[in-house]
């Protein structure tokens, strides 16, 4: 009884935080690195992220003057500890609380730092750090909470993919057993304090390592036919999607449905070694990023998680000379030091739902069998146009009921003017501001015209809260 009530608070803290963040906050951010001789100073750089409209941004190495570039822009920061620091301050509380107070409490409010992010990959690449990591992370939380600063900042710790045991397919993944521990207490500590669980989601080093399976069409988000995962019927239409619900997969195998994932790193190099050109090239980094903020920005989320959009952040901002490695470590920016962009890529960050726009879904917790009455009435008596969820047709697959019963509800639902009346079937279905459309199946009232209303508009996320509740916190 003890752990549902402890779970339901946790749930309740999450989901105030979907409709204070998530709907209205699908942004694409930058990572900014500095371990460049030939880069601009800070100052500069915000100039130039300020030109682009970017909102959200992740510093990996910073100072008092790097901070104070950044105070009164209102962009949103994410800091971080090296992992160095990550045994330091989960021995001492002391440390951590000084760590707080000079670099992230000294810098508010005019410095907006939204988040910490605690060491990076350290469960993977710093075995001997992470036994002390979520002891840091509960330090530094303690040390934001004593400055009273613990609602405006987060807490967490960037994952590498590594972390998984068993990835594919998605429905499958699971966290590899010799982190269990740390994961089992990683998770109870961000579902605790309502935060995210922070993941470097990179398509690149997957279709690189495994060409012989993966398509570059599949890594870089263009038309391809997908794969439909065995077990859950759910159709992937590209490897980014398919990477995060593995981490969602892996989280609900441990009982957190409710803990919500920011992609702190992910992009494509623009060039490399001359072994590298097939897989590095300005082509292929112009696709993978611009076609990663064109798939954010239409709040489809993913096939386990649909609606749920996801903050993500592009490494990185400039291309580093120092970095070591092979020449594609050194190329990963979309600016040159002198400010230049290295490809076209246009951030968009103005994301809008439309007044009206809203669309009638398969109800997650309705019944097999509820489904399927209710899709047979509205292809049969309700007169629902269901000629695309037919074999061979744009929206067949994946064949799943509950797939084909939303594509049949919401053909219903707009078909009666979107009367919500019309999206009920004895509770087998609901209504959602996301947009259902996916590859090449196509949802009636899919952008549909009307006057743009934002995003955080309340009336539209309360009722998209209480479904996200609902279907990932009482199941």
């Amino acid at each position: 009884m003890f752990r549902r009530s402890y779970r339901i608070a946790g749930c309740l803290v999450a989901a105030c935080w979907i409709v204070a963040t998530v709907c209205g906050a699908s942004s694409v951010g930058v990572c900014y690195g500095r371990n460049g001789d030939n880069l601009p100073p800070p100052q500069v750089a915000v100039q130039l992220i300020q030109a682009q409209s970017i909102t959200k941004v992740r510093i990996f190495s910073y100072d008092a003057e790097t901070l104070q570039a950044f105070a009164n822009t209102q962009i949103e920061l994410v800091i971080g500890t090296t992992n160095a620091q990550v045994v330091d301050f989960g021995q001492s509380q002391g440390d951590a609380a000084d760590w707080v107070t000079r670099n992230v409490a000294a810098a508010l409010p005019a410095t907006k730092i939204v988040a910490i992010a605690v060491g990076s990959e350290v469960i993977t690449s710093a075995p001997n750090a992470a036994g002390y990591l979520v002891a840091a992370m509960t330090n530094i939380y303690s040390a934001l909470q004593q400055a009273g600063i613990d609602k405006q900042v987060k807490v967490s710790t960037p994952l590498s993919m590594g972390v998984l045991g068993t990835s594919f397919p998605p429905s499958s993944a699971t966290f590899d057993p010799r982190f269990s521990a740390v994961m089992q207490s990683l998770l109870e500590f961000l579902s605790r304090t309502g935060s995210y669980l922070m993941a470097n989601v990179y398509p690149y080093y997957a279709y690189r390592n495994d060409m012989r399976y993966i398509s570059s069409d599949f890594a870089l988000f263009r038309p391809n036919q997908g794969f439909t995962d065995s077990n859950s019927g759910l159709h992937y239409w590209n490897l980014f999607d398919a990477q995060l619900d593995a981490l969602y997969y892996a989280m609900a195998a441990y009982n957190h449905r409710e803990i919500l994932i920011v992609v702190s790193e992910t992009g494509w190099p623009s060039m490399g070694n001359a072994d590298e050109v097939n897989v590095v090239n300005l082509d292929n980094a112009a696709s993978y990023n611009g076609n990663l903020i064109k798939h954010l920005s239409n709040g489809s989320g993913t096939p386990f998680r649909p609606g749920i959009t996801t903050d993500t952040y592009i490494f990185e901002l400039f291309n580093e000379d120092l970095r070591e490695g092979p020449t594609s470590n050194r190329n990963w920016g979309l600016f040159k030091p002198d400010g230049t962009k290295v490809y076209n890529i246009d951030f968009g960050n103005s994301i809008v739902v439309q007044r009206n726009r809203s669309f009638c879904v398969a109800n997650p917790n309705a019944s097999f069998t509820d489904l399927q009455i209710a899709l047979d009435w509205a292809c049969g008596p309700g007169h629902a146009d269901c000629q695309a969820i037919q074999p061979g047709q744009s929206c067949y697959l994946p064949d799943t009921v509950a797939s084909h019963a939303s594509y049949a509800f919401n053909s219903y639902f707009q078909s009666n003017g979107m009367d919500p009346s019309a999206c009920d079937f004895s509770g087998a279905a609901a209504v959602t501001i996301a947009d259902p459309t996916y590859g090449s199946c196509i949802y009636k009232g899919s952008l549909m015209p009307g006057k743009a209303l934002s995003a955080r508009d309340p009336r539209l996320l309360l009722p998209l809260a209480a479904i996200l509740f609902t279907k990932f916190c009482l199941l």
